[in-house]
C-alpha cells in the first residue's frame, strides 16, 4: 500500500534450455528478462476477466477466506531489460515487447 513498485525476473534456467547447453544459470547466455513497474488494483470492469483467468488456472483459490482482503491486481510494466549475452542489458520498451508476434 505504501510502495507499489515491483519487479519480476524470468530466466531460461527455469526451462531445460540452460542445462541442455551446459550454461550456468548466472551465465548471460542463460538469458533472463526483468520486468519493472507497479502493481495496481484492477477496476470493476477488469475484475471479472481477472477472476476468470485466475480461478480457471487455480480453482482452489476461489474458496480462500474472503476476510483476508484479497484483491485482483495487474502489473503495469514500465521498463524491460533483457540479459542474453555479454556486454550488458538490452532495453526493450513495453510497446516493443507487446508488439512482438510469437
Amino acid at each position: 500500500q505504501v510502495n507499489s513498485n515491483a519487479s519480476l525476473t524470468v530466466s531460461l534456467a527455469q526451462t531445460p534450455y540452460c542445462k541442455k547447453h551446459k550454461y550456468d544459470p548466472q551465465n548471460p547466455l542463460c538469458a533472463h528478462i526483468i520486468f519493472c513497474g507497479s502493481v495496481v488494483k484492477v477496476n470493476d470492469s477488469e475484475a471479472a476477466i481477472a477472476k476468470k483467468a485466475l480461478f480457471s488456472r487455480h480453482p482452489e483459490m476461489e474458496s480462500w477466506p474472503k476476510d483476508h482482503n484479497w484483491f485482483f491486481a495487474k502489473f503495469n510494466i514500465t521498463n524491460i531489460w533483457v540479459l542474453d549475452y555479454f556486454g550488458g542489458l538490452k532495453i526493450v520498451t513495453p510497446e516493443e515487447y507487446y508488439s512482438v508476434k510469437p
